[in-house]
């Protein structure tokens, strides 16, 4: 499956992965490129991924605009099963791409270790992952991310939309999720959690982001969350569009539930 994107875009494709792991830079990669890898990634079929590339705290590997280019998913043989072209390239600082574990057909994933590839203008950025049923996240143990090779990082994060209400996203402690929801805050409304907890499994890990679909007074957009998950348990999620000063019924709302295992 082959994608043209245009420019701006903050979403892309979708895909998953396991199996604790670090990160390395790979003598392999063109002169003056790099190939940073991170293993460790899990997500169950069908799920949709978020990525971003962001500032990390390792040597500089990029002295000029980064630029995305293309982002592949590649099954474990090497195949690939999807990719996605950005026509002009964009940005790394303005991207966030998505992948979804599924084949070209539409169905999920099957089981087993996946990769996703970012290339872009200073080398490739490759996320190790397995697609894996909830009752075999408890068997992985807690995330740990590698240590930081470059100055930029591949974040790999869980995504919700607004396509998922009543989903039961399934995560290990240390995952990422990220949840992207369309507005327009030039009209009032914005996107709000509407739930709290005395002791939450998963937390708000940044501020939340809104990000206009174009550079043109009052355009639209998504609202980011982020969130890290914590501890083992069960915790939903209750969001509504509104305005915060209006004591009445949200316009939209989304619900759905995440089991940190």
């Amino acid at each position: 499956m082959m994608k043209r994107l245009p420019k701006p875009v903050w979403f892309v494709a979708v895909l998953a992965v396991v199996a604790l792991g670090g990160l390395v830079v790979s003598s392999s990669a063109p002169v003056g490129k790099v190939d940073v890898r991170v293993n460790g990634f899990a997500f169950e079929p069908g799920s949709s991924v978020a990525l971003e590339l962001v500032p990390a705290d390792g040597a500089a590997c990029f002295d000029a605009t980064l630029w995305v280019e293309q982002v592949e998913l590649i099954d474990a043989n090497g195949d690939l099963i999807s990719v996605a072209f950005y026509e002009p390239q964009v940005d790394a600082t303005e991207w966030i791409g998505t992948v979804i574990l599924r084949a070209a057909d539409g169905s999920d994933l099957a089981s087993g270790a996946y990769e996703i590839r970012v290339t872009t203008s200073g080398g490739s950025f490759v996320a190790g992952l397995e697609v894996l049923l909830p009752a075999q996240f408890a068997d992985l143990g807690q995330f740990v991310a590698g240590v930081p090779a470059c100055n930029t990082s591949l974040r790999v994060s869980r995504l919700i939309t607004e396509l998922d209400g009543g989903a039961r996203a399934t995560l290990r402690r240390g995952d990422r999720l990220t949840v992207a929801l369309a507005g327009n805050p030039t009209t009032g409304y914005s996107w709000l959690d509407s739930l709290a907890y005395e002791y939450a499994a998963v937390r708000a890990s940044d501020d939340v982001e809104f990000r206009p679909d174009s550079s043109l007074l009052g355009a639209g957009g998504f609202f980011f969350f982020r969130y890290l998950a914590f501890d083992v348990g069960l915790q939903e999620f209750r969001f509504g569009y509104q305005r915060p000063w209006e004591s009445v019924q949200p316009l939209t709302t989304l619900t759905f539930s995440v089991d940190v295992r």
